[in-house]
């Protein structure tokens, strides 16, 4: 039995930033805890300047902290050592960096411009001997300007609110996030924006790819398109948020424990202990037939993701990830089902068009940084978080690194 492992990183994790294709709810929604513990980036400061625009370290934290928890965990398990974890830690931190760079220039360029329109509107007028001041001019066309901006924004915000599962419950997704729904809607104006004009600009050159080209990819990709049997499972959560950092830890080992010597059996324990308010009434049964929740899916697709490596009816290790600690059993594994080309043919479409868009961003990206002022500030992470000084912590909590690091766990 090894000991606690990472779930894979989450889909949802702060893509609000990153895509330039498409808003979705799932891309708008960032993922959580988006920090470290011990850690303040707010007391950081800037990572980043972007000409007069500034990139903070809480921004570069939403985008790394997923892949810290999997690479420390990867560590712990024996899985990767600190040099390398670091090295990947170190090469992320800089991706992450520039993804916000490259957001922050496209962002500064659209409002270029958005104020050289404007600017070219108006003198349209003027030479048409518009008798009203410039500055008249330009204020009426700034606010015909905004008001079909907010028309399209309203209906953005309103169909990412449904897509989420109504505002109560993006509210609460948000504020375990550490975002108000005001920080979250001002990014999402800043997003939009930026997206019409990197449309404007890019999709002449982005064609959508040809019927011949989706179906080679099909034939070519058999792997991609066998879709898994269900996974049926029984699973028991311990949320960071609730209990915090090492309490949902020294909890989750605490009932391990108490599973493996048969004091308790998994779904009383389930039923007691669980902080999945959805599934502890069942005893933390999962069959897959369940009304599909967004917040709640996110992690347990990952979970039966991380089953299926696991003997049936045996609980596994201790599960990781950014919410918390999860203890899983798996049930039975339905059988595999190859998915027809006519269920994924709009699905392929979209990711091979994403590459293109992407390759163009790129491009785009590499002409305009020319006229750009960036500075890098911090272009490493700080020190207290690399997977060395991690284990040095571990070591002052010998249960847990003993449950963690099945070497040590084996007397080796």
């Amino acid at each position: 039995m090894s000991g606690p492992t990472f779930l894979p990183r989450l889909s949802v994790m702060a893509a609000l930033l990153t895509s330039c294709l498409a808003l979705s709810a799932s891309e708008a929604i960032p993922e959580g805890p988006v920090v470290p513990p011990m850690t303040n980036p707010h007391a950081m400061g800037a990572v980043a300047i972007v000409g007069a625009g500034r990139i903070g370290a809480d921004q570069v934290f939403e985008l790394w902290t997923p892949i810290w928890y999997e690479t420390l965990a990867k560590v712990r398990n024996g899985k990767m050592d600190a040099i390398e974890g670091d090295v990947r830690l170190l090469e992320e931190w800089r991706r992450a960096i520039t993804v916000l760079v490259k957001d922050e220039v496209f962002f500064q360029e659209a409002d270029r411009e958005h104020n050289s329109m404007i600017n070219r509107v108006v003198d349209n007028f003027r030479s048409q001997c518009d008798p009203r001041p410039r500055s008249q001019i330009a204020g009426e066309v700034r606010r015909l300007v905004q008001q079909d901006m907010d028309r399209y924004f309203r209906q953005l915000n309103a169909d990412l609110i449904k897509e989420s599962g109504g505002a109560v419950k993006l509210h609460k997704v948000l504020e375990g996030r550490g975002l108000t729904f005001l920080e979250w809607q001002n990014r999402l104006k800043r997003k939009a924006f930026t997206q019409s004009y990197l449309n404007q600009i890019l999709r002449p050159r982005a064609p959508a790819p040809g019927p011949k080209q989706v179906q080679d990819y099909y034939s070519s990709h058999p792997e991609e398109f066998a879709q898994p049997g269900a996974v049926r499972f029984r699973h028991i959560f311990f949320s960071r948020s609730l209990r915090g950092e090492e309490k949902a830890r020294d909890d989750a080992i605490e009932v391990w424990q108490a599973i493996m010597d048969g004091e308790i059996s998994f779904e009383a324990a389930a039923e007691r202990y669980s902080d999945d308010e959805e599934s502890k009434r069942r005893g933390g049964f999962e069959s897959g037939d369940e009304a599909p929740d967004p917040e709640r899916e996110a992690w347990l697709a990952d979970i039966r993701t991380a089953l299926r490596e696991e003997k049936q009816n045996e609980v596994a290790p201790i599960l990781e990830s950014p919410f918390g600690c999860h203890l899983a059993v798996l049930l039975s594994i339905g059988p595999e089902r190859k998915i027809p080309f006519g269920e994924v043919r709009r699905d392929i479409e979209r990711k091979l068009q994403s590459q293109i868009w992407d390759d163009e961003t790129d491009r785009y990206f590499r002409a305009v940084r020319r006229n750009a002022n960036i500075r890098i500030l911090m272009p490493d992470f700080p020190s207290h978080l690399s997977c060395a000084a991690q284990a040095r912590i571990d070591f002052r909590h010998p249960t847990v690194y003993q449950m963690a690091n099945p070497q040590m766990r084996a007397g080796r």
